[in-house]
């Protein structure tokens, strides 16, 4: 399970920042687009999402352990680790059935604004747009699988990703 936690900490808060931040640099060398002039704005906002962002995620981790009896992630059929006994739906998981994600999005975000550049704006919204059309299908299929009814049911009553804001069927 540490290792699970070690790739995941090393893809989420070292890796994907990295090539978000020297993709923008490159870009940004011919055409740079400023979100804000504003910077107190922007450190607040900064503030406010990597705290929110770290929440989600910290808060995410500690359910699926204590709850759920292991973690999320399944690479091509490999446990990154021991896949979770019982389906979470409490804490952060009564929001959207996505908080880890959202939380690592909400700090993504924040970067973005630390660079504030459009174009890590637009870099962070293809990242999650992938994110939601790949990783976030691979993981329903397992829960499907692994939980059944009980996953159809809270499927149907909780966000994919944005917390408060259920899809419509």
């Amino acid at each position: 399970m540490i290792r699970g936690y070690v790739f995941g900490g090393l893809l989420v808060l070292v890796i994907f920042p990295s090539l978000i931040w020297t993709v923008t640099a490159l870009a940004d060398y011919v055409l740079r687009i400023p979100i804000t002039g504003n910077s107190s704005l922007r450190w607040i906002i900064v503030i406010f999402l990597l705290v929110s962002g770290f929440a989600f995620r910290i808060t995410s981790i500690v359910y699926q352990n204590i709850v759920g009896k292991g973690g999320p992630l399944e690479i091509s059929n490999i446990e990154i680790s021991p896949k979770t006994r019982n389906l979470v739906i409490t804490g952060p998981y009564r929001y959207c059935r996505n908080p880890m994600l959202f939380g690592t999005f909400l700090i993504y975000f924040a970067l973005a604004l630390v660079i504030n550049s459009l174009t890590a704006v637009i870099l962070v919204a293809l990242l999650a747009a992938f994110m939601l059309m790949v990783v976030v299908k691979l993981e329903e299929a397992r829960l499907l699988k692994d939980f059944g009814e009980q996953y159809r049911q809270y499927r149907r009553k909780t966000s994919k990703i944005i917390p408060w804001f259920p899809e419509r069927e």
